[in-house]
């Protein structure tokens, strides 16, 4: 997959990420806009595929273009 440009998310997309040799998932929960360095849009993730030892869901935010888009949101 390709690395998605910077106005290709928006809430309900399933996105991967990659930490290291790890990629996990993450469902895009907001478009935060264009407030990240050089304009760069930032958007919160929530985590899937969580283990069940979670009591909160994990959320967190990344540039767009740090992820890589795997399931538009349902129309």
């Amino acid at each position: 997959m390709m690395p998605t440009t910077s106005h290709d998310l928006t809430p309900g997309d399933v996105v991967t990420y990659t930490i290291g040799r790890w990629t996990y998932r993450a469902r895009v929960i907001e478009d935060r806009g264009h407030i990240g360095i050089g304009g760069r849009q930032i958007v919160r993730l929530e985590a899937l595929d969580e283990e069940d030892f979670e009591p909160e869901p994990r959320r967190f935010e990344l540039a767009a273009a740090e992820v890589e888009l795997e399931q538009p949101a349902a129309k």
